[in-house]
C-alpha cells in the first residue's frame, strides 16, 4: 500500500512493495522488477543487516541489470532473503569486476545467476538440486552446471558458516536485546566440541535454550520461522543441547 493506493507491476502486474527497513526501491512482490527509487524510512534500526540487493546512487547500470535479475531469479525460486538472495548478492557486488568482464556470464545473466545461487545454497548446506532449478528457471542445467563450475573456480566458495554466525544473522528477527544473542553465542562457543550438526539447527536450538531459561514467551515454531527451519528441527536441537548441559553441568 503506497500513498494509499495499491499499485501493480507493469510487467507481471503483481503488488508493488518497499522491503522492510530498507532505503531502496519500490519492488514487484511477484517477479522481482525494481521500478524505482522509493524514500528512506526514517525509523529504521541501526542493528538490521545491510541489504547488498538493494540498489545504490552509486551503482552502476550493469550492476542495476544483475541485482534486478536476481531478485527476480529469487522470487521464482522462492528463496528466502536471508541468508540465499543477499549472499548471492554480496558476491555480485563484491567480485563485480570479474562477473562483468566475463562474456560468457553477460550473454546470460539468468543462467549466471541461477550458477551463483546454486553455489550459495551449497555453501549454507541447502542442497537443491540444480535440474530442479533450471526448470523452474526453463534453463538449460548442462550450460549452468558449466557455468558454476567456472564460477566456483573464480570465487572459490570455500568460507564456512559457524553456528553463532547463523544466531547473529537469524535471532536479530526476533529479538533486539543484544544480551541475549550474546548469551546465545557463549552457549554455542562452549559446546561446539560436544555437539554437531546443521550450524543453523544447533542456533536455532541454542536460541530456544536461552528463551526457555530466561522463561521468555517465545515459541519453538516462531524460532522455526524465523530461521528457516522446523518447529520440530528447533525443538529437537534445543533437547539435545539441554542434555548435554545437564551430563557435562555447562551453565549459562
Amino acid at each position: 500500500m503506497i500513498r494509499g493506493k495499491l499499485l501493480n507491476c507493469p510487467e507481471c502486474h503483481g503488488v508493488l512493495v518497499f522491503p522492510n527497513g530498507l532505503s531502496g526501491e519500490i519492488v514487484c512482490k511477484r517477479c522481482g522488477l525494481v521500478i524505482s527509487r522509493a524514500r528512506a524510512s526514517q525509523g529504521f534500526i541501526n542493528w538490521t543487516p545491510r541489504w547488498f540487493s538493494n540498489w545504490n546512487e552509486d551503482d552502476s547500470d550493469t550492476l542495476r541489470e544483475w541485482l534486478t535479475t536476481l531478485r527476480t531469479v529469487s522470487c521464482q525460486l522462492n528463496l528466502p532473503n536471508f541468508p540465499f538472495r543477499e549472499e548471492a548478492a554480496r558476491v555480485i557486488r563484491l567480485k563485480s569486476d570479474m562477473f562483468f568482464r566475463s562474456q560468457r556470464f553477460g550473454k546470460n545473466k539468468r543462467g549466471a545467476i541461477a550458477a551463483l545461487v546454486y553455489l550459495v545454497l551449497r555453501k549454507y548446506n541447502e542442497m537443491r538440486p540444480l535440474k530442479e532449478i533450471c526448470q523452474k528457471l526453463s534453463l538449460d542445467h548442462l550450460l549452468v552446471r558449466k557455468y558454476a563450475w567456472t564460477m566456483n573456480k573464480m570465487i572459490k566458495f570455500r568460507r564456512t558458516f559457524l553456528a553463532k554466525d547463523y544466531l547473529r544473522k537469524y535471532g536479530w528477527k526476533l529479538t533486539s536485546d543484544a544480551e541475549l544473542i550474546e548469551t546465545g553465542e557463549q552457549l554455542l562457543i562452549g559446546i561446539q566440541k560436544e555437539i554437531s550438526g546443521n550450524p543453523i539447527s544447533l542456533a536455532a536450538g541454542a536460541f530456544y535454550f536461552v528463551c526457555k531459561s530466561k522463561r521468555m514467551r517465545t515459541s519453538k515454531d516462531e524460532i522455526g520461522e524465523a530461521f528457516y527451519i522446523s518447529g520440530r528441527t528447533v525443538y529437537s536441537n534445543e533437547h539435545r543441547i539441554r542434555r548435554l548441559m545437564s551430563m557435562k553441568g555447562f551453565k549459562l
